[in-house]
C-alpha cells in the first residue's frame, strides 16, 4: 500500500479518503445505469418496433457499461508513453483514476448479475416474450425443478465464495502495488512473479471476477444472467488478449506465447484442482 501511495502524492494525507469516495460513486452510478436499462422495458410503450427491442434493453445496459469499463482501463495502457514523457514520475497519478474507474465498473457488472430485477414487476416479466428472458432455465425440466433450484443455489453461492477468496488471496499474494499495475509505469520497481498459481492460471485476479460472475449467472440461471456473464467474460478476454498480454509478449517474447498455450486464463484444468485449492487456502 505504501508503494501505491508514493505514486499518488496528490492524494497524500487526509485526501486519500477521496479515493474510496470516488470508487463508491463510480460503483453506484454504474449500477444505477444498468438498473435503469433493466426497468426501461416496463416503462416504455410495447407497441411497434420498440416493443421488439425492449427485452434487449437490460443487455444493452450491461454491454454499454462493459465497453466503458474496457475503454477506461485501456487508458492506462494506451497513454502510458505519452504521459511518462510529459509528466515523468507523476504520470501514473494522471491516469490511475480512469483505470480504477474501469475496474470498478467491471465489478458493478459482476454485482448486477446477482440482482433479480425482474421480480420488481412480476406482472410485466411474466408476459411472453419477456418471460423467456427471466425464467430460470431449470424450470423447463419439471418435475425436478425444486431439486435443481437448490442445486443452482448451492453452486452459485459456492462459486461466488470461491471467486471472492481468489481475489483476496491474489491481493495478499502479489501486493497492492502489483494489483494496481504500478509496474506498468515504474517497470524498474517491478519484480518477476513466479508464484505457483501461475502454473495453473495466467490471470488469477481476473479469474476471481469471472468466477464470481459465473456464480451469479448460475444462481439466477436465466437467459439474461447467462448473457451478462458472457459479456463480462468476452470483455475480459478482449482486454487480456489485445492489451495486457500484448504487453507481456513484448516483454517476454516467444516464451510467453508458449506459456499462454499451456496455461488457461480463467478456469483451472481438472488435473490442477488440487494445487489450485491449496493456493486458495494458503498452502501454496
Amino acid at each position: 500500500m505504501n508503494e501505491f501511495l508514493e505514486k499518488i502524492p496528490k492524494f497524500s494525507g487526509k485526501k486519500i479518503i477521496l479515493l474510496p469516495f470516488y470508487l463508491l460513486s463510480v460503483m453506484i452510478v454504474s449500477l444505477l445505469v444498468q438498473l435503469l436499462f433493466d426497468i426501461l422495458p416496463t416503462i416504455l410503450p410495447v407497441d411497434g418496433l420498440l416493443g421488439f427491442f425492449l427485452p434487449w434493453f437490460p443487455v444493452f445496459g450491461v454491454l454499454m457499461m462493459g465497453i466503458i469499463a474496457i475503454f477506461l482501463v485501456y487508458q492506462m495502457w494506451f497513454h502510458r508513453d505519452r504521459l511518462k514523457a510529459k509528466y515523468k514520475q507523476l504520470s501514473y497519478q494522471k491516469v490511475f483514476l480512469a483505470g480504477f474507474g474501469g475496474v470498478i465498473v467491471i465489478f458493478s457488472i459482476v454485482i448486477h448479475t446477482y440482482i433479480a430485477f425482474y421480480r420488481w414487476n412480476i406482472g410485466f416479466w411474466s408476459q411472453f416474450p419477456y418471460s423467456l428472458f427471466v425464467t430460470a432455465l431449470n424450470s423447463y425440466l419439471f418435475p425436478i425443478t425444486l431439486f435443481l433450484d437448490y442445486l443452482r443455489l448451492i453452486c452459485g453461492l459456492f462459486l461466488a465464495l470461491l471467486g471472492l477468496l481468489m481475489a483476496i488471496r491474489a491481493l495478499f499474494t502479489f501486493g497492492f502495488d502489483y494489483m494496481t499495475v504500478i509496474y506498468l509505469y515504474f517497470p524498474e520497481e517491478s519484480e518477476l512473479q513466479d508464484h505457483k498459481i501461475y502454473s495453473v492460471l495466467r490471470h488469477p485476479t481476473y479469474a476471481g471476477a469471472v468466477i464470481i460472475c459465473l456464480g451469479g449467472a448460475i444462481l439466477q440461471l436465466t437467459l439474461y444472467s447467462i448473457i451478462f456473464f458472457f459479456i463480462l467474460y468476452f470483455g475480459m478476454l478482449i482486454h487480456i488478449h489485445f492489451v495486457e498480454e500484448k504487453e507481456l509478449i513484448n516483454r517476454f517474447g516467444d516464451s510467453y506465447k508458449e506459456y499462454r498455450k499451456n496455461v488457461p486464463a480463467f478456469f483451472v484444468r481438472p488435473k490442477n484442482w488440487g494445487q489450485f485449492f491449496k493456493y486458495i487456502i494458503g498452502k501454496e
